[in-house]
């Protein structure tokens, strides 16, 4: 196999554990969102980069592993996790607008310990 086809391979992936996201929010199975979260963030970066390459620009508006990672392991309490995402984030400059959800985590975090 080729980096080409690994990395294509890869990015269905990624959509298929989009598409599970989405599907396990519509039927409120919380765990396994965040099971199919945490199996598509090591996939981001490598959206990130086929992004760039196809479309000359990362403009993707929503990453639902963040998104709702950050929001769902601060409710639990999860500070790993959330410093996981913020390393993710933090670690690639398209990721930037992300921020505020991890900021929203930490204040959830914060609140829920007060």
């Amino acid at each position: 196999m080729t980096k080409e086809t690994d990395s294509t391979q890869d990015l269905d992936k990624y959509y298929y554990y989009l598409n599970m996201i989405t599907e396990n929010v519509r039927n409120g199975y919380d765990d396994m969102v965040l099971k199919y979260c945490d199996m598509s963030l090591p996939l981001v970066p490598l959206l990130i980069e086929e992004t760039i390459k196809n479309y000359g620009e990362f403009d993707i508006h929503t990453i639902p592993s963040i998104e709702l990672g950050a929001r769902l392991w601060s409710y639990q309490g999860n500070e790993e996790k959330i410093k996981e995402l913020e390393r993710l984030v933090d670690a690639h400059e398209e990721l930037t607008p992300w921020k505020i959800h991890i900021e929203r985590a930490y204040e959830n975090l914060r609140d829920s310990g007060e």
